[in-house]
């Protein structure tokens, strides 16, 4: 028996704040449908939350386009955006160093982006910015028997 085929979906967003939530509900649709672990559905919403509020707020990014990939023991996220360069892996990662009661906030996604995928990659061409991580996951056999498709 041969091993499932990578499920596969991809959609445009435009790029305002209202639309990374719209990009977080469609992620979600799709990760719990593939039966991922709930560990991994946490760090690919953080992520990509992360990744799309940047884009948008410091960037100035007009439009993006994300995509997943659910294979039997990994998924890829790819965010692409046409903001301002920035390399999330080169970032410095901002540590909280004592209570979170008094600190200030801001400067921690580029970290949280870090730590919570197992890969990162980034590169610049035509004028976009090109995101990819990786985060482990066992999809559970019963799920996302769905053929391969774009949406």
């Amino acid at each position: 028996m041969s091993a499932p085929e990578p499920l596969a979906h991809s959609r445009d967003f435009p790029g305002t704040i209202e639309a990374a939530a719209e990009a977080e509900a469609w992620l979600m649709s799709h990760s719990g449908a593939w039966g991922l672990p709930e560990d991994t559905e946490f760090a690919l919403n953080l992520c990509l939350e992360e990744l799309f509020i940047n884009a948008v707020r410091h960037g100035r990014a007009n439009r993006a386009t994300i995509s997943i990939w659910a294979e039997a023991d990994r998924v890829r996220l790819e965010f692409v955006d046409d903001g301002g360069p920035f390399d999330p892996g080169e970032a410095p990662a901002k540590r909280i160093s004592g209570p979170t009661d008094d600190f200030e906030i801001g400067g921690f996604g580029a970290g949280l982006v870090q730590k919570f995928s197992r890969r990162l990659s980034y590169r610049r061409s035509d004028g976009y910015n090109r995101v990819l991580l990786e985060f482990g996951a066992a999809r559970d056999a019963n799920a996302g028997s769905e053929a391969p498709h774009t949406t």
